[in-house]
């Protein structure tokens, strides 16, 4: 075996994860759970600790490209504070466009 044979594994597998596709909002809806900045949890409660739940997940929405969030689910961690365990986001034209097609 060639010494070059690792590093040509090494590429082609680089190379193919590039042709990845990327989730966008675009399909709609997307499920994130525990979803995490930088590696700490979401807080259920923005900076000014007045806005909570719904507004923060809105905000995570928006932050990936989505318009709102559906549903979001808390999560109690060991130390009392309230975590995101999941957030349904989802791109509002998709709904709209869906409720369109449903009403006869």
């Amino acid at each position: 075996m060639s010494a070059r044979f690792p590093v040509l594994i090494a590429t082609a597998l680089c190379l193919a994860s590039f042709s990845i596709p990327m989730a966008k909002a675009e399909t709609g809806l997307r499920t994130y759970f525990n979803p995490a900045v930088y590696g700490k949890p979401v807080s259920i409660c923005m900076s000014d600790r007045q806005s909570c739940g719904k507004p923060s997940a809105d905000a995570w929405c928006r932050d990936h490209g989505y318009t709102e969030a559906l549903v979001f689910e808390r999560l109690k961690t060991a130390d009392r504070s309230q975590v995101f365990r999941q957030i349904k986001c989802i791109a509002r034209e998709q709904t709209v466009a869906a409720t369109d097609k449903a009403t006869p």
